[in-house]
């Protein structure tokens, strides 16, 4: 079918129909082909079954006719309308864990610091709360924990959908671009959409020059296709060595390091394999508690390896380590230009059941290496924006009783409980079950149950609606949960066997 709509509106608003077979759908401007996305179509039988509308950018060409061509129905095309403005998602959701306002979304990508404000790009699908159309959405906030949702910035084109990377700011006034010009990293994923079959992915860039808000693609590509999907670039600047390195994910347990002093042409210096890593690379040097530092390589799924680097290659012990006890946090990623810190967010792989959202943020939490017999270990604890603006709501030292405490007011609530001598110890908060068990050194959250190991010194629990983060032993322990309920207020109790101190905090 072939429809044609005149553009009078900043936005076209396409019905994302709930549980139908994707269907491609192409758009067309004065016979270029602008747009082309999967999407789950309305059909006559469902009628006007449509769970939200997805807002298609269209400014720059308001007064001209877009063309509508794909397997579609008379329903879809009708249910097609224009706005200024994007429609606000008004559902319940986490206060502090940044969730889209619809759609899917995945790997944090792009994050940089920048004039007090930090931007979190993100794997996204506008198009349905699968996994599909990777662009890349954009949100800013000042203090990492309040987000504002902006336009997407990078939509799928002819060389393939906009899969993970990274950025930067051009301090060093490379590729004719201002100083002040943010520079973008992203693998254009060639063969996995339509659109782009025959072609292979490879490694691009986009830029800003207004302060991240607007991206512009940069025409060819800054690393050719190396082998399999290659992807998930992430650039920094290696101040030792006066170069720009890029760690790249290739394939299997395989990666690739390159190096670059212009960020245009770019050598492969290294070629590692990694015990079980996959995906979403990065490589920093992280500070020791108490002084010093250690080089680090990341990968998604929170493994890390300790090792030293000097621009050219990374030599590691090959000890692979585990910064998750849970496998819900994923693909971290961290800022440029946070110079005094290292701050890491997470994607947390939540399903938000019959939510017309998928995918959250963690609470972004700073890195640091605790030196425990002799071994050091990585601490994740909250940024100290969030210990800023919690609010001591309850404090007591407990022996062997029970307390009860009623949050009145929506809001993120953490309990921390320093632990002295506990055999159990029994969080119900929201109607939400949660128990230590120092015998055998098991969480159990609801059904879950997580070895966390004995003689816990201390547990932070955050609950954020459907999200519940959970810290032990200053950081080195971290696990994250999706609960059955979304509930924001109403009875916590603790139930203590053995001696505590619990202070309850809101945030919100």
């Amino acid at each position: 079918m072939r429809n044609e709509i005149l553009l009078q509106c900043k936005y076209l608003l396409l019905p994302i129909a709930r549980e139908q077979e994707y269907e491609v759908i192409s758009f067309f401007v004065e016979e270029e082909k602008v747009f082309e996305f999967k999407i789950p179509v309305m059909n006559e039988e469902n009628n006007f079954d449509y769970q939200y509308k997805a807002p298609v950018p269209v400014a720059s060409y308001m007064g001209k006719y877009i063309r509508v061509e794909g397997n579609y129905s008379a329903i879809f095309f009708k249910e097609i309308s224009q706005s200024n403005t994007i429609p606000k998602n008004n559902e319940r959701r986490p206060i502090l864990h940044f969730t889209p306002n619809t759609g899917w979304m995945n790997d944090p990508n792009g994050l940089i610091y920048k004039n007090g404000i930090y931007h979190l790009y993100f794997q996204y699908n506008p198009f349905d709360t699968k996994w599909e159309n990777m662009c890349w959405g954009h949100a800013i906030s000042g203090d990492m924990l309040h987000w504002e949702q902006k336009e997407t910035v990078l939509y799928p084109d002819q060389d393939g959908p906009i899969f993970s990377g990274s950025g930067i700011v051009n301090d060093n006034a490379l590729l004719g671009l201002p100083k002040d010009a943010y520079i973008y990293f992203y693998t254009s994923a060639g063969g996995k959409s339509e659109w782009s079959r025959g072609k292979l992915p490879v490694q691009k860039i986009a830029y800003s020059i207004d302060g991240g808000n607007t991206l512009h693609k940069k025409e060819g590509c800054i690393v050719e296709h190396i082998c399999d999907e290659n992807r998930d670039p992430k650039v920094y600047w290696h101040e030792q060595s006066k170069a720009y390195i890029m760690v790249l994910y290739l394939t299997k347990n395989d990666y690739a390091i390159l190096r670059s002093a212009d960020l245009e042409n770019w050598d492969v210096r290294q070629t590692i394999t990694l015990d079980k890593a996959w995906e979403c690379p990065d490589l920093l040097e992280v500070p020791i508690l108490g002084g010093g530092t250690k080089w680090m390589f990341w990968s998604a799924d929170g493994f890390y390896f300790l090792g030293e680097f000097d621009g050219h290659q990374f030599k590691t012990d090959g000890i692979r380590r585990k910064a998750y006890k849970t496998n819900l946090p994923y693909a971290a990623q961290t800022f440029w230009g946070v110079h005094d810190r290292i701050i890491s967010i997470p994607w947390i792989r939540s399903l938000n059941k019959s939510k017309l959202y998928t995918g959250a943020m963690g609470i972004p939490r700073e890195l640091v290496f605790i030196n425990k017999d002799h071994e050091l270990i990585l601490s994740q604890l909250p940024i100290r924006e969030f210990n800023e603006q919690k609010v001591l709501q309850y404090v007591a030292d407990a022996k062997d009783e029970k307390i009860s405490y009623y949050q009145e007011e929506n809001a993120v609530v953490e309990i921390r409980t320093s632990l002295l001598n506990v055999v159990k110890i029994e969080w119900n908060i929201f109607e939400t079950q949660i128990g230590y068990d120092n015998n055998t050194g098991t969480l159990s959250i609801g059904e879950t149950k997580t070895v966390i190991g004995s003689d816990i010194k201390d547990i932070s629990i955050i609950a954020d609606s459907e999200i519940l983060e959970v810290t032990a032993n200053d950081g080195t322990i971290y696990a994250a949960y999706e609960l059955e309920t979304d509930k924001q207020s109403g009875i916590i109790s603790i139930t203590l066997e053995g001696n505590g101190r619990i202070e309850i905090f809101i945030v919100s």
